[in-house]
């Protein structure tokens, strides 16, 4: 059977009491038993040293009678005991262990001269004669001289040590005894405590359907577990509490598309939502409990924390992050408690997007007011010169008015362009959605740019999936996105190279290529080829007559159908432009 812990403690105590008492006990005893037999056998050796004086007084010789010593000697070997004859003046007379031999003075013994002054004398000490301990009695005895009776030490001490081998047997087997019957009655004491304990250990792992069966017990253990029933079910309640605020707070935070970091005052991460994770790029398994600045090292982030706490106050700042994904953030920092050195709550707003927007507003509006005002100017000049008196001269006043209407033509289509990329983004435009053969209208195009194609000594290239290939989209849209593909790698393509149209299709979708030998596009530029006016060698796309405008019109076209474009590119070996149409069903 083995004991609960409480219950072996409370017997090692029990014993540890009970064996402290019962030497205590055995200490008293043994003196008190000590003294009654030191004071029993001291009034035996007086009543012997009586006895031998009235037997010395009855002889005519008294101490010098020559029987005295035989007679001694019997009284010690019957009665055990060692009897001494001492003159007034110190001399031993007779002794029953050594007879008359003279074994020096005695006058100075401590029980002779007790006697001496009180009659009687008692003492207890070593014997250097017998080599033990001894008690010794004197007694006076008139007209001169002493009676001394010794007895050993030894018997009292034999009594005394079996006195204490029968009180320490006693004691332990009562010890025992009880130590049983406490074990026995404390067990089913303390029976629910053991009870008490698993259910709090439980509770401890999440299990609160589990109580002890004590509750119906009417004594200070029922009324514990009155108690502790009413807790467990609080701490149940509270807990589906706080696992639903938690489960809650989980969700706020996990749909947040702003970025959450929490810190301690000592700046370790107590909480990080996912998108915090996804903006500042690090894994959200092993970041609580860790320092935010050696997760990731950004001065300007670090500084608006320290402001914060330092000034406990809020705290702005804008930086970028470095990687591969590099992004624009602001940060919102402020206090979590009023604290000498509080935590900090970081919102972050990527603002990546909006910096990109502002840019391309920037861009837009220099590239739309260069881009019209360089055909204005030309139109103005052209005019001016007419007015000054090139209108009367013949051989120049028509080149003047021919560049006066191309200018015009051009300012033309960049206001159609622009006009048609705004209709397409705001959905005002309509289309006219049918199922389309892609090939007839590769076939169209490519026909159409055959001579201009040879005019530039380029291949041009046409290559059509079999079947054909339905698209279920707007004819003119189709048409519109492939032409301007075309346009512009025929303007691209330096002379011997070639253009390739092709086209294929899947279960779902219809691919038109459009690949190219030429200059190719650098990579840093690839995200920004289809903005409104962006060109990459502006020199070059003017004198070629372009707008800008083209792949911006290309990708909102494509996106207007639920299509994509996307392109390949390296420099100086060309570019590839693939655009995905929803195929038609059937």
């Amino acid at each position: 059977m083995r004991f609960p812990r409480a219950l072996r403690r409370l017997l090692l105590g029990y014993l540890i009491l009970h064996l402290i008492a019962a030497g205590i006990f055995v200490l008293v005893l043994t003196q008190l038993v000590r003294n009654q037999m030191v004071r029993d056998a001291r009034s035996q050796m007086e009543a012997m040293t009586t006895m031998l004086a009235e037997h010395i007084d009855e002889l005519d010789d008294k101490m010098r009678s020559a029987s005295l010593p035989g007679h001694v000697e019997q009284i010690g070997e019957k009665t055990e005991m060692r009897f001494t004859l001492i003159t007034q003046e110190g001399i031993v007379v007779a002794d029953s262990i050594t007879g008359t031999k003279d074994i020096g003075p005695h006058g100075d013994r401590e029980e002779v001269l007790a006697a001496d002054r009180h009659g009687v004398g008692f003492s207890q000490r070593h014997s250097d004669t017998l080599n033990q301990s001894m008690m010794y009695l004197a007694r006076k005895y008139e007209p001169g001289g002493f009676v001394r009776v010794a007895v050993p030490m030894a018997s009292i001490d034999k009594a005394v040590n079996a006195v204490q081998k029968y009180v320490w047997t006693f004691a332990i087997l009562l010890g025992a005894l009880t130590a049983l019957v406490t074990a026995f009655l404390s067990s089913r004491f303390l029976r629910p405590l053991t009870l008490f304990s698993n259910a709090a250990r439980k509770i401890g792992e999440g299990e609160y359907d589990s109580f002890p069966a004590v509750h119906h017990r009417d004594d200070e253990w029922g009324q514990l577990a009155d108690a502790f029933e009413q807790m467990q079910s609080e701490l149940k309640h509270r807990e589906s509490r706080l696992s639903e605020n938690s489960q809650r707070l989980e969700a706020v935070l996990s749909s947040m598309i702003e970025g959450v970091v929490a810190l301690e005052p000592n700046g370790n991460v107590m909480l990080a939502n996912g998108a915090a994770c996804r903006m500042l790029s690090f894994h959200r398994d092993n970041i609580v409990g860790r320092k935010l600045s050696e997760i990731v090292r950004i001065p300007e982030l670090s500084e608006a924390i320290e402001k914060s706490q330092r000034d406990r106050t809020f705290s702005k700042t804008e930086f970028k992050t470095i990687g591969d994904f590099s992004r624009t953030l602001k940060a919102r920092v402020s206090m979590l408690a009023d604290e000498d050195k509080p935590g900090v709550a970081v919102v972050l707003h990527d603002v990546s997007e909006l910096r990109q927007l502002e840019t391309m507003r920037q861009d837009f509006v220099a590239n739309v007011s260069h881009e019209l005002k360089t055909p204005l100017a030309s139109i103005k000049a052209y005019a001016e010169t007419l007015r000054m008196g090139a209108l009367h001269d013949e051989s120049k006043n028509v080149q003047f008015l021919e560049q006066i209407e191309f200018q015009a033509d051009t300012l033309n289509q960049q206001i159609q362009d622009l006009l048609q990329l705004a209709r397409v983004e705001s959905g005002e435009k309509t289309f006219s959605i049918a199922d389309v053969d892609v090939n007839l209208i590769c076939e169209s195009l490519h026909r159409q740019f055959l001579d201009s194609a040879s005019s530039r000594q380029l291949e041009l290239h046409l290559q059509l999936d079999q079947p054909s290939a339905i698209a279920r989209c707007d004819a003119e849209a189709i048409e519109t996105i492939v032409k301007n593909l075309v346009v512009n790698a025929i303007h691209y393509t330096p002379e011997g190279g070639r253009v390739s149209i092709s086209t294929r299709g899947d279960d779902n979708w219809i691919v038109i290529s459009v690949i190219d030998t030429g200059i190719g596009i650098a990579k840093d530029q690839q995200a920004r080829i289809f903005e409104r006016f962006y060109r990459v060698d502006k020199a070059r796309s003017r004198d070629m007559g372009g707008t800008g405008l083209g792949l911006a019109i290309v990708k909102h076209l494509t996106q207007a159908f639920g299509g994509t474009v996307t392109l390949e590119s390296q420099l100086g070996k060309g570019t590839q432009f693939y655009v995905r149409l929803p195929r038609a069903k059937g």
